[in-house]
């Protein structure tokens, strides 16, 4: 499957949309909790 055929979504199946979908919600967990995380560090290195 080329890469254009993917991103139009045409040829996708559920479980394919389901995979991606769920990635990208984990990605964005993850980068969340990594602010949370690191906020005082961060604020001490503006200030």
């Amino acid at each position: 499957m080329e890469l254009e055929e993917f991103l139009e979504g045409e040829s996708l199946t559920g479980r394919q949309a389901a995979f991606i979908f769920f990635g990208f919600l984990i990605l964005i967990i993850i980068a969340a909790l990594f602010l949370i995380v690191f906020s005082d560090l961060f604020q001490e290195l503006i200030t």
